[in-house]
């Protein structure tokens, strides 16, 4: 056979670069090292055909699965519907061959578009370099040497590509192009990919289903070694979708998410496009507002479930396809939210099977509204504050048509709104939660009074309401009039039923005496900014030094965020809200002090008194120790993220960033404050904890 073709890899992409590339396959064998020599000249960078060489095939790939996912993705494009496409290792594990049957390539077509990096005959912009993928090169990094049989109906074609000179990485590659004999009845390609190092049959087949597992089965069926391996999406259901797209996008297609459990449903996260693996991510979720979310998504997949998100096929990648392209992240972040949220109101908590691995986390997420509900705090009704797609789903096609209108709104008492949420969570999160807290999920049964039974889906909020009235009990007991009944053996419902026993008995335990022998509900006293206190207590003895050491507290969380590059945080004031041994409280509307501890008034009396450095630095450890809190924005703490390495990890680098930031003068020291503070103190004293309790508790409008 005559060599049709011939040359190094980076004189083809100079010349297309320089846009003669068709005059180069055009010229004479001989002429074309002069067409080449003319765009050397011209170039700015001598070897910048080299450089984007090495980088496309050295730089882009993070592991053998993308090159195995680029070759598969050829196949499937240009396979018809419904095909087969064949991976098969060969050689003692040096061999992978990639076979499709589709419609073949031409000359024209191998050179000028599998040859050039970054050129795709699949678009429409034939000189669009830089606007695609990896594509075919990416192959040349696990396999320098390489050989491609290509027939379409008319003509059949091998090209053969090996590395130049010593590597890897190799500077450059050799090409050639022979004509192959005309087959009758045969079309399609096959990439025969020669390994420097082995690999294993049974690693192929893990590598090629990690990149390609849930690829539509009715779009092309994949086999390695003969056996089937996408099969991910048969053992997989979809349960919600969301639309993507964005002022800076426009529609972007539909986003998908995809749970399962068993073979071929792996327990990880993975970001598909068309079935192919884009990413596999640790967490679903990472902005700190989406802790809600995150700790949903962890406990599904450490119950062994898998996500997969699929990304429509509008949604543009990056060159090594491997994230979302910067552009369109937002939307596709937005759009992940809305579906992952669609998905827990509308599906997980009526799937039974999936809420008994997750219902701890449920009842986590449930436990600090609990806490104010028993406390005798109004919690928030998602109608003040969810939006409208999330409160829909109370009227969904579910068969929430057993509820009367009234028997899972919450009491009037509960419907006003609050000044800041009570749950300890950014805005997003107490949305979220107040959306779960609103959603039809439970079975129970209640007892009219004539003693007839009638069964209901009631919201968690209800179930709230009816335990602080007394009225809520466990099936199994006596049936009385008045009373509502719940099913333990609903995993939700005993979850719930837990978290309320458990809270219920841990209430009436602190209620009863504290070590000082004094009731604790006594002192109790809602969070109360500086401006409130002064405008509803100028009055009480030695509220005016309580606001002066506020605004201690203020300064020492200005520093720390301008040396961290935090929002500064609110300060407030409470009383015994979260227990008497707790001195400071952090959540998503600031950090709270609570005054009733005999800890925080020492260090607050002698700070303002003696100007003790001691108290002082504790002050600021404890001011640290929430605004490390704020920083990890943990709804629902785990115990490493509470009080754990990566906690302290996180206070430590607060530490020496406030410190670092002092040393070079970008903020001040917050000591030197203290004379400012203290300016028109007639006295230093606190106020009795008891007379500003009192005084609180009198005026309902502040203290709701």
């Amino acid at each position: 056979m005559t060599e049709v073709y011939a040359g190094r890899l980076s004189d083809l992409l100079l010349v297309r670069v320089h846009g003669r590339s068709s005059a180069y396959l055009a010229a004479s064998r001989a002429a074309r090292p002069g067409i080449v020599e003319a765009c050397r000249r011209e170039a700015t960078v001598p070897d910048l055909a080299e450089r984007i060489l090495s980088r496309t095939i050295y730089a882009q790939s993070a592991s053998r699965i993308a090159p195995l996912r680029e070759l598969v993705q050829n196949a499937l494009d240009a396979s018809p519907r419904g095909a087969a496409i064949d991976v098969q290792s060969g050689l003692g594990g040096t061999e992978i061959i990639v076979t499709d049957r589709g419609r073949g390539m031409t000359a024209d077509e191998v050179l000028g578009d599998l040859l050039v990096p970054f050129r795709s005959g699949k678009e429409g912009e034939e000189l669009a370099i830089g606007e695609h993928g990896i594509g075919f090169f990416s192959a040349l990094e696990i396999a320098p040497r390489l050989e491609v049989k290509t027939r379409t109906r008319t003509e059949g074609h091998l090209l053969r590509v090996e590395p130049l000179g010593k590597g890897p990485p190799y500077a450059d590659f050799a090409w050639s192009l022979r004509p192959l004999p005309h087959v009758e009845g045969w079309t399609g390609t096959s990439v025969r990919l020669l390994l420097d190092e082995p690999i294993s049959r049974s690693v192929l087949a893990s590598e090629v289903a990690a990149a390609a597992s849930f690829v539509d089965p009715s779009v092309a069926r994949i086999y390695v070694d003969g056996v089937l391996i996408n099969i991910a999406r048969t053992r997989m259901r979809r349960v919600s979708r969301a639309h993507v797209g964005g002022p800076l996008t426009g529609p972007l297609g539909e986003l998908t998410i995809w749970v399962g459990r068993g073979d071929g449903a792996l327990p990880h996260v993975t970001i598909t496009q068309r079935g192919l693996l884009v990413a596999v991510r640790q967490d679903l979720f990472t902005a700190p507002e989406l802790s809600l979310h995150r700790d949903l998504a962890r406990a599904i997949v450490s119950a062994g479930f898998g996500i997969v998100v699929e990304l429509p096929p509008e949604v543009p990648l990056n060159k090594g396809r491997s994230a979302v392209a910067a552009h369109a992240s937002a939307a596709v972040e937005s759009a992940l939210i809305a579906a992952f949220e669609r998905f827990v109101l509308h599906d997980a908590l009526y799937d039974r099977e999936l809420l008994r691995a997750v219902d701890h986390r449920l009842s986590s997420v449930l436990d600090r509204l609990l806490c104010a509900a028993l406390a005798g705090q109004p919690t928030q009704p998602a109608t003040a504050s969810a939006p409208e797609e999330l409160t829909e789903a109370t009227r969904s096609s579910k068969p929430w048509s057993l509820i009367p209108p009234s028997s899972s709104a919450p009491p009037e008492s509960e419907r006003r709104p609050q000044k800041r949420p009570t749950v300890a969570a950014p805005e997003e999160v107490v949305r979220f939660a107040d959306a779960l807290l609103d959603t039809p999920a439970i079975r129970v049964i209640t007892i009219d009074d004539e003693h007839e039974q009638h069964p209901r889906i009631v919201t968690l909020r209800h179930l709230l309401g009816a335990y602080r009235a007394g009225t809520l009990r466990p099936m199994g007991e006596p049936l009385l009039a008045g009373r509502t009944y719940v099913s333990l053996d609903d995993p939700l419902a005993d979850a719930l039923w837990r978290r309320l026993v458990a809270t219920s008995a841990a209430a009436a335990a602190a209620s009863s005496q504290d070590r000082r022998g004094r009731r604790i509900g006594a002192l109790a006293m809602q969070r109360i900014d500086r401006e409130t206190l002064l405008a509803t207590a100028k009055a009480v003895p030695g509220v005016d030094a309580l606001a002066a050491a506020m605004t201690v507290l203020e300064g020492i969380d200005a520093a720390i965020s301008i040396a961290a590059e935090l929002t500064p945080s609110p300060i407030s004031v409470h009383q015994d809200l979260y227990g008497p041994d707790e001195m400071a409280h952090t959540d998503g509307s600031g950090i709270s002090v609570n005054l009733a501890s005999a800890r925080v008034r020492a260090l607050l009396m002698s700070v303002l008194q003696q100007d003790d450095p001691a108290a002082f630095g504790a002050l600021v450890d404890l001011m640290l120790h929430e605004k490390t809190h704020v920083s990890l924005a943990s709804y629902v703490p785990h115990a490493n993220a509470e009080h754990g390495a990566s906690f302290y990890r996180r206070k430590d680098l607060l530490r020496r960033r406030l410190l670092e930031s002092m040393a070079r003068g970008i903020v001040g020291d917050p000591a030197s404050w203290l004379p400012a503070a203290r300016r028109g103190l007639a006295s230093i004293g606190l106020p009795a904890p008891d007379v500003l309790a009192a005084t609180f508790q009198s005026v309902p409008s502040v203290a709701a």
